[in-house]
């Protein structure tokens, strides 16, 4: 299994994220999962430019969330438009990657951005997640209840 990387840029707000102060990030990969779903919702890819291969986090790390080889293979699946990307081959893995770290990458940017003037605290985070609601009111809901 490939390593989950992250780019070098990106290590402030990494850092600033998963602190005590903000009190809800608590480990790097639960920051990422979010940065990734931030990013896709905002069609915000970028690639990685630069990334330390010795903190790459370790898919089984992600195993604490059941949710995630699902999340995993449906980011692929929005992005590519195309089934094999599900497949099990190395260069579907590639794919499946490098669309969830471009995506971690863009969301990152976007809170790095966000937070550029503003504290980041809890009540900080919360105004972000706020402006993504409210960016989104116009947008039909598309929520499908059987």
């Amino acid at each position: 299994m490939k390593r989950i990387q992250r780019a070098n840029d990106k290590e402030d707000i990494i850092k600033l994220l998963i602190t005590d102060q903000v009190g809800v990030f608590k480990e790097i990969w639960k920051l990422l999962l979010f940065a990734a779903q931030v990013g896709m919702r905002n069609g915000r890819r970028e690639p990685l430019n630069s990334a330390d291969t010795g903190k790459g986090i370790d898919q089984s790390t992600f195993g604490n969330c059941p949710a995630w080889p699902g999340v995993l293979y449906l980011m692929a699946l929005a992005e590519t438009e195309s089934t094999i990307c599900m497949s099990g081959s190395p260069e579907a893995e590639d794919v499946r990657i490098a669309v969830f770290q471009e995506y971690a990458n863009g969301g990152l940017s976007m809170l790095q951005d966000f937070f550029a003037g503003r504290p980041l605290d809890l009540d900080g985070l919360l105004a972000f997640i706020e402006t993504q609601r409210e960016e989104s009111a116009g947008q039909p809901d598309l929520e499908l209840t059987i």
